[in-house]
């Protein structure tokens, strides 16, 4: 089955790009690796909610998912951040929505949030988040401490 809808995404490709080619108006706007990229994750996230349920690919494809929506943000909106932070989101927001929320997986969930946490405090413009303004400095200079917590959970951890 897996063959199947992988030749399904390879026909889907080429036709997008061949048209592309061939000058079609709207083949010109989805066929970007961009679009393709989001599209990839999409076709991973339906594989991996079929049973068996597969978290690892689930987390694989959200983050697939994010990248694509974030390099799609950069290249059609002007005003979209443009920071490494927003990195450890995408991927701490994979985790904590596939593994946390839906797996149920404490884990997952624990190294999402820190993720998040790692890519918000990281991020320059976490002092216009109200409540965060006087904490700023101390967020952007001490931000490796959650990393460090995320190498100790990982290095600590039994399987």
């Amino acid at each position: 089955m897996r063959g199947k809808i992988m030749g399904l995404f390879i026909i889907a490709a080429g036709t997008l790009l061949l048209l592309r080619q061939l000058g079609w108006s709207i083949a010109q706007t989805i066929s970007n690796w961009e679009f393709l990229l989001v599209i990839a994750g999409f076709i991973l996230l339906i594989l991996a909610m079929r049973k068996p349920v597969r978290p690892r690919l689930s987390i694989v494809a959200m983050t697939l998912i994010g990248l694509g929506i974030h390099a799609w943000g950069l290249a059609q909106i002007e005003k979209w951040p443009d920071h490494w932070s927003l990195f450890p989101i995408i991927i701490g927001a994979s985790f904590l929505l596939m593994g946390g929320l839906y797996q149920k997986n404490r884990f997952y969930g624990v190294i999402g949030t820190l993720l998040c946490l790692l890519g918000l405090f990281a991020w320059p413009g976490v002092g216009g988040i109200p409540g965060l303004e006087d904490l700023e400095q101390t967020l952007n200079t001490y931000w490796p401490i959650l990393l460090i917590s995320l190498g100790l959970i990982l290095f600590i951890r039994k399987k």
